[in-house]
């Protein structure tokens, strides 16, 4: 991908130019280098004069300076590869009773796959993160992505329940590319004072998989004895077509492999081998791998900012998976609804993602103007504003849910309530994740990883015991359970947002950041 600013820049390079007409910094500091190498002699000339950077702030090849409308296709593609996984991690669950009944064990062991997906996408960063930091984020996204697609083949032509198993499984491990690596990608193309209402958008299409997901299981379960191999089906028909059009259509955004392909051009433009980009000077051994992507993640589990924001947003994640099995417990089983009809109300956790998006967006556009007050430089406490209110609202809307469960109360009841617990799942869920993000620049990747494998793990467990929990304690006791636990949660944003700086300063990863 080449744009006229660098094509210019190349022509002047390989004709020689050196006057007033020359196109460009290369050009100028091609002409510098050559003429201090007449002045040497015989002198090396400094290797680094020959580095490919950006040509400042406003070279159009730099991601950061595309086009608005570029960068958004850009995050509503990739937002499409995320809405796959998301999407098939849940269009799983309305089919359990099927696929227990085909096979002869109980929903719990059908429920396995679900948690087996998730586990998948826990451990997906882990092995893809090295390929998008070497190739880029479309091959890192993309290839697996494709390669998820044919897994859910796998999924939807097994005989026996363990190929099921085994399918979902790497299905999800091949899915988790996209669901963590995606992520980057809005780092690459959005300036921090605009990422995080970019962030929002993007995860309005995100979070729009398990919700929508559960509705279309149902409708595809009772179609017939073989709907849920459809599910399957029409996962993998999705995940071919975004993988195919992502492939024609998106550019590659991440920085080090676009100044290394345009490192490449240079060389075979100038036939000066020098030219070369700091990405050139890699060599990512297994040695890197393990520490980077596998080992570091748990590392920084183990200090108390990851730990306890890892911890707050795997737990409200896990509510959104949560919402998936009681959801059809309150409304089939308490309220005797049809299957398809009983799915319907988890369209209002989407409600809910609006809402909490909303609040996301003026949280967001509060955050730029104190970005640009304090030069550039964040302030990743102020990240947690949005989430004082959801940190309240995800209490509020388990105990609403549970105790108007009974059918003696409206139905719009226990609805509303799902609706007020997912406004405070995203504005929690997000409101941690830009906090891990903003304080550890150097280290994102490995903090992203981090919630990633928590979140999953959190997400993976909350089906296997939920749909138990209701049926042994009730909708309105599991819900409360869960609530307490919400709310002996509820000090950690205020808590960080207190003493945030000086835990940050103990921290041996954001304290390389803050130096």
């Amino acid at each position: 991908m080449s744009t006229d600013a660098e094509n210019r820049g190349l022509s002047s390079l390989h004709s020689g130019e050196t006057g007033p007409d020359a196109s460009g910094p290369i050009a100028r500091e091609s002409a510098s280098i050559h003429s201090s190498a007449k002045e040497k002699g015989n002198e090396e000339p400094d290797p680094d004069r020959y580095l490919v950077v950006f040509e400042g702030d406003d070279d159009p090849y730099c991601p950061l300076n595309w086009s608005f409308k570029r960068k958004g296709f850009t995050t509503m593609m990739y937002a499409c590869c995320t809405f796959g996984p998301q999407f098939a991690s849940s269009v799983y669950g309305p089919t359990v009773e099927d696929i227990a009944a085909l096979y002869h064990v109980s929903d719990e062991v059908a429920t396995l796959g679900v948690s087996l997906f998730l586990i998948g996408v826990g451990f997906g960063p882990m092995l893809f993160a090295p390929i998008s930091e070497m190739y880029g984020r479309k091959l890192g996204v993309i290839l697996p992505f494709f390669i998820s697609g044919l897994f859910a083949i796998g999924v939807a032509t097994a005989d026996n329940l363990q190929t099921v198993l085994i399918m979902r499984f790497f299905q999800g491990l091949f899915g988790g590319a996209p669901v963590s690596n995606s992520g980057g990608v809005l780092g690459d193309i959005w300036r921090p004072e605009a990422r995080g209402v970019a962030l929002v958008c993007y995860a309005f299409v995100v979070a729009g998989g398990p919700t929508f997901a559960t509705v279309i299981g149902a409708a595809l379960a009772i179609s017939g004895k073989d709907g849920w191999r459809w599910t399957n089906y029409l996962c993998a028909i999705y995940t071919f077509t975004i993988a195919v059009i992502s492939a024609i259509s998106i550019p590659e955004t991440y920085h080090p492999v676009l100044l290394s392909k345009k490192a490449k051009r240079l060389r075979l433009t100038t036939q000066n081998w020098a030219w070369h980009s700091r990405h050139d000077e890699l060599d990512l051994s297994i040695h890197d791998i393990a520490t980077k992507h596998l080992i570091r993640p748990f590392a920084m589990l183990m200090t108390p900012i990851v730990a306890a924001m890892c911890t707050y947003a795997a737990f409200a994640y896990g509510i959104l998976y949560l919402g998936v099995v009681a959801i059809p417990v309150e409304f089939r089983v308490v309220r005797q609804w049809q299957e398809v009809p009983s799915s319907l109300p988890s369209l209002a956790m989407f409600v809910g993602v609006l809402i909490g998006g909303c609040m996301n967006i003026y949280a967001g556009r509060r955050f730029g103007r104190l970005l640009q007050a304090n030069n550039g430089k964040p302030i990743p406490e102020e990240r947690l504003i949005a989430t004082f209110v959801g940190c309240f609202l995800l209490p509020i809307g388990l105990f609403i849910f549970g105790w108007t469960s009974d059918p003696k109360y409206p139905w719009i009841a226990p609805v509303i309530g799902t609706a007020i617990m997912t406004t405070g799942f995203f504005t929690i869920f997000q409101g941690c994740l830009n906090y891990l993000v903003d304080t550890f620049l150097r280290f994102a990747a490995s903090a992203i990883a981090a919630a990633t494998f928590t979140r999953s793990c959190m997400a993976a467990a909350f089906p296997l015991f939920g749909n138990i929990m209701f049926n042994k304690l009730g909708v309105a006791w599991g819900a409360s359970l869960i609530g307490f636990l919400a709310i002996a949660m509820i000090p950690i944003p205020f808590v960080f947002y207190r003493f945030g700086p000086e835990i940050r300063k103990r921290n041996p990863y954001s304290s390389q950041v803050m130096s």
